[in-house]
């Protein structure tokens, strides 16, 4: 049983306490690794993202992927609450995915190549313009649909398995592109490179059905956030139950089971969230538990998910760290990240080109001296003029 915890949005200094708890090294797969998540980064919005914490995450054997560069609704005007549709048209998204990208790769030092997912601001999606950008640039998967209570019914209760866009969805996605608004009539267009990894609503005993763990308060028309649980009535309790009741469900068909975080939910209901996390993970990973299945239950990245799909693998060659291997990783979330390092040796370096450059104006300064014949004319002048004071006085 494969389980994505995938955190979206603004990644800030203070989420650090929060996801050091959650993705604590003590918590091990039963290959040995630590869990691990995904981490769909946008540049700023509600703060700005702290590229250092994201390149230690990413050290410690976490995904990065990406968002957009800053975290706000692409289709619909979030400060608004809505009241007009703003369409993120297919220049502005291709421009603002890869900008997004090349932010990451910059600022975290982590090569383009391990960037592969993207998610879109707060899900919402209401258009395919970003799967063009996704294919241009070579993104391996989108994790931004949300299956809705209607479609699980019509497959007999059971979640979705992740899948190419090579064939139409089998499931209410309005905005999964069709080959040929895609394709613009092109007779060599594949989607098969872009996978969709998607969600499915929360839905605990006695409770209505939320398509996140937290409901949103930001934009009504975006998500079907009604029926939620509201903010006022939330605790830890009821997330534990959510996020147990759900894994019950997954359990059926096995289907990869994915945890959507908003990172700005810690802003406010941090301590319970990241307690019913702790206590989810905990329990999943302990292999005495009833829910643990035999040892079988894995937290890894969304492209890990991918990897296992495309290379199915059985039990014993997993824990034999053949296909999710984490050798080699030192877990140190307070290590110094490599961006600190350059930024402290540049300076050094600085530091140094400066004493040299003294050192040299110096020496130049003295050449000139000697050149222009100053610096002998005034010694000279001073040794005469001593001498003759000396003579003055004995022969006066």
């Amino acid at each position: 049983m494969m389980i994505a915890l995938t955190f979206n949005g603004v990644l800030t200094s203070e989420h650090s306490k929060f996801i050091k708890r959650i993705l604590n090294p003590v918590f091990r797969n039963p290959n040995g690794c630590a869990v691990q998540g995904t981490f769909f980064l946008s540049g700023s919005g509600n703060g700005t993202t702290d590229y250092c914490f994201a390149q230690s995450l990413f050290n410690n054997n976490n995904e990065i992927a990406v968002s957009s560069t800053k975290y706000q609704c692409p289709y619909t005007d979030c400060e608004s609450l809505g009241r007009y549709f703003r369409r993120w048209r297919e220049e502005s998204a291709d421009t603002d995915i890869y900008e997004q990208k090349k932010n990451i790769a910059l600022n975290a030092r982590i090569n383009r190549s391990f960037l592969r997912g993207f998610r879109v601001p707060f899900l919402d999606q209401r258009g395919n313009s970003h799967f063009r950008a996704l294919k241009k640039y070579a993104f391996n998967y989108d994790s931004s649909v949300i299956i809705k209570p209607q479609d699980i019914r019509k497959h007999e209760g059971f979640r979705l398995w992740p899948h190419t866009l090579d064939f139409p969805a089998n499931y209410t996605c309005p905005t999964c592109p069709t080959k040929k608004g895609y394709c613009s009539s092109s007779q060599n267009c594949s989607l098969s490179s872009v996978w969709v990894v998607p969600m499915h609503y929360y839905n605990a005993t006695g409770k209505n059905p939320c398509p996140t763990l937290i409901k949103d308060d930001i934009a009504d028309n975006r998500l079907d956030t009604k029926s939620c649980i509201p903010r006022n009535e939330l605790t830890q309790k009821i997330l534990e139950d959510l996020l147990f009741h759900d894994f019950d469900i997954y359990m059926g068909n096995k289907a990869p089971f994915v945890i959507n975080i908003e990172l700005n939910w810690f802003d406010k209901y941090g301590e319970i969230l990241t307690n019913a996390l702790v206590k989810f993970i905990n329990e999943l990973t302990d292999i005495n538990s009833r829910r643990s299945s035999g040892n079988n239950v894995y937290f890894v990245t969304v492209s890990k998910i991918i990897e296992w799909i495309e290379y199915p693998t059985p039990l014993n060659v997993i824990a034999g760290k053949w296909l999710w291997d984490c050798e080699g990783v030192i877990y140190d979330y307070d290590q110094e990240c490599e961006s600190i390092k350059k930024l402290r040796e540049d300076q050094e370096e600085l530091e140094e080109i400066k004493k040299k450059n003294k050192t040299k104006q110096l020496d130049l300064q003295t050449e000139v001296l000697f050149q222009n014949g100053v610096l002998p004319s005034t010694v000279a002048i001073f040794i005469l003029s001593f001498l003759f004071v000396v003579f003055y006085d004995m022969y006066s």
